[in-house]
């Protein structure tokens, strides 16, 4: 059967499947789409970037509304609340973290591997760090905990299973109130990747976070605690990329004849951590004429956190293809093995004062303007094998928020450091500028200068040296502007990035850095379509390197083509296609020995129309999804699919999902 014929036939599924939807089409107006929102790459203002699937499956906001008078919030800013908005059905079917977000990450091919940003974000950078970064999006720091106002107790439950029954991603998210002012909330996500015959050898993934807050709110409303422990676990087989691709035009291929670069390594990442914020306030009473009185609060934070972090390699003479190509890495002819230890203890003092916008109790929180000066302290233990080190962070740190008006919002934040990491600091400013139904326009502003990280500046393999640098700071601008017509569903964004010393990983798993300055500039464009009961979603992001030492694509794109309406008056469905795709161009490649995404100029990343096929529905309360993955390899049964150089997708997979959330 030729190409032009597979996709004459994939055509008249899609078109036959919309004619069916058509003719169960209920006697109901359909739902509009909410305008486009502030995207979640975004990272909101400091400490740190939302996590992930929380920041995700709360911004998803449904056709018909749900609040079910749910509001979260983290324990940073509790007046900075957003509603829990159950997103019923919109990209339901994107379970995957890495694709949670209006530009995807890439990843190695495997639901909870290594990933990396395919359109180039403004790094968070505050004092000391590690370096490995590669699991961000699975983990919940005890930080980033979400706490929940509400009048009932919730519940949140989906359960999702691959091709094979080894294959699963279970999340549970419980709050409820008790007596005596007293909030609880539970936090769990296990992503279990454990099947062998639609994998690649050695790629196996287990991924477990656990999460439980209390807060409690003393009499009064003066004081507020907000304790969270978390514990983290990454386990993963690493096969180092494929090194042959599986003969499928031999009876009965599968994945797992290919050969790979490892056979033998793995690497374990564990995090356990506890965090106590609590608030002393003075004022912030509500008044019937001025809406709520000035308050001033004194606020103590407390992280505590020990992380593990462990890859090995118990066979290099069997993994010899990886080790010729990375000879620097063999350090010992019977193994290797990194190990390292970080233990952190940090304590931050701040003054605020605020005033919270007028509202209902019922309404949102949202202030009206903030001011805060604070100072973190913050001491590192590192056990690297075979060397310890102490290190002392000392920031001062400042912010100002202030609306003038409903049309003008300011955002500022700053830090400067001092001890260890003397002279980093950042500044940043987001400006917003609301025009009614002429949309709105954003500004932001980001300048900062940071220490090279641990890995990036030493590095030790079986107690061996490998490297010592001596890294000049990193120094990042970032200059963007956004803007938005909700009655169009148009966001379009522009946005420059500069970077100075750019430090980066070369084609021999070597740190360098580079003294000629790099420029990114990037267009992002996100448009809905709603033609009848059809919609069309589309993200383009276009992006622009003056060097090839920032390796990007310069298109990535995502596309939405579904149906969605009421059948029998009762059940809310979304039926279509999702399709991403990048020019080509070299991509990095993930080391799993220095777990770092490193250049490589062996395989270029093809332009690959990856699209997906899914059907997805609620009842009231419960939700069910139903995908087939990488429906273009049933046309293009010869080619696989890749994000990330040498570690492919696994061919057309079925996977299926159901979801309940429960009030009480």
């Amino acid at each position: 059967m030729t190409l032009s014929n597979n996709y004459a036939r994939l055509s008249g599924i899609l078109l036959l499947l919309l004619l069916l939807g058509a003719g169960a089409y209920a006697q109901r107006p359909t739902p509009t789409r909410p305008p486009v929102t502030t995207s979640p790459d975004v990272p909101p203002s400091p400490p740190q970037p939302l996590p992930t699937d929380s920041a995700a499956f709360q911004q998803q906001l449904d056709e018909v509304p749900d609040t079910v008078g749910i509001f979260y919030f983290f324990a940073d800013n509790p007046n900075q609340e957003t509603p829990f908005s159950d997103s019923l059905l919109f990209n339901f079917q994107q379970y995957d973290p890495v694709r949670q977000r209006n530009f995807d990450y890439a990843h190695l091919g495997n639901l909870g591997s290594a990933h990396r940003p395919i359109v180039h974000p403004t790094s968070w950078r505050r004092g000391f760090d590690i370096g490995l970064h590669q699991f961000d999006l699975y983990l919940l720091p005890a930080h980033q905990m979400p706490f929940y106002r509400l009048q009932k107790a919730f519940t949140n439950a989906s359960f999702m299973v691959g091709s094979e029954q080894a294959d699963s991603y279970l999340t549970t998210t419980f709050s409820r109130n008790f007596a005596r002012g007293l909030n609880f909330t539970f936090d769990y996500k296990r992503i279990s990747q454990l099947g062998r015959q639609n994998q690649y050898p050695n790629q196996n993934t287990r991924n477990t976070s656990v999460g439980t807050g209390f807060w409690l709110q003393g009499k009064g409303g003066r004081y507020q605690g907000f304790l969270s422990i978390t514990g983290n676990a990454i386990e993963h087989e690493d096969n180092g990329g494929i090194a042959v691709e599986p003969d499928f035009e031999a009876p009965n291929a599968a994945l797992s004849s290919a050969d790979v670069f490892l056979n033998n390594a793995q690497t374990r990442h564990q995090h356990r951590e506890l965090a106590y914020t609590q608030y002393f306030q003075i004022g912030g009473k509500p008044d019937s004429i001025k809406g709520f009185t000035r308050a001033f609060t004194a606020i103590h934070q407390l992280l505590a956190g020990d992380h593990r972090y462990k890859f090995f390699d118990r066979n290099v003479v069997a993994d010899s293809t990886f080790f010729d190509w990375f000879p620097q890495l063999r350090t010992d002819v019977r193994g290797v093995r990194h190990y390292l230890q970080h233990r952190q203890i940090e304590n931050s003092f701040r003054l605020r004062t605020f005033r919270l916008r007028k509202g209902k109790a019922s309404d949102v929180r949202t202030e009206r303007d903030l001011l805060e000066a604070g100072l973190v302290h913050s001491i590192h233990f590192v056990g690297q094998e075979p060397r310890d080190s102490v290190i002392n962070n000392l920031f001062l740190t400042g912010r100002w928020n202030v609306r003038f008006g409903e049309r003008l919002r300011l955002e500022t934040y700053g830090h400067l450091g001092f001890f260890d990491n003397l002279g980093d600091y950042r500044v940043q400013g987001n400006l917003q500028l609301d025009f009614g139904k002429l949309g709105r326009l954003e500004g932001e502003f980001i300048n900062q200068l940071y220490s090279p990280t641990l890995l990036q500046h030493r590095f030790y393999l079986s107690q061996r040296p490998v490297w010592e640098n001596n890294f000049r700071q990193t120094l990042e601008t970032t200059i963007g502007g956004t803007y938005v017509l909700p009655a169009l569903n148009l966001r379009v964004t522009g946005r420059y990035h500069l970077l100075n010393n750019y430090i980066y990983f070369d084609t021999l798993a070597l740190p360098q850095q580079t003294s000629i300055p790099i420029s990114i500039l990037q267009l992002l464009v996100q448009q809905n379509f709603k033609f009848w009961f059809v919609h069309i979603d589309n993200m383009v992001a276009l992006q622009n390197t003056s060097s090839d030492l920032v390796r990007l694509p310069r298109v990535f794109a995502k596309h939405s083509l579904y149906y969605e309406g009421y059948w029998f008056k009762v059940l809310n469905v979304k039926l279509g296609f999702d399709l991403r795709y990048n020019d080509t161009y070299f991509a990095t490649y993930y080391n799993p020995v220095t777990g770092q995404f490193q250049l490589q100029n062996q395989q270029a990343v093809a332009f690959y129309p990856a699209l997906d096929g899914f059907f997805s529905m609620r009842v009231t309360r419960f939700r069910a999804f139903a995908k087939m993955e990488n429906l273009t390899n049933i046309l293009l049964a010869d080619r696989l699919f890749y994000q990330t150089a040498f570690y492919a997708h696994p061919r057309a997979s079925f996977r299926m999902g159901i979801k309940w959330r429960l009030t009480d």
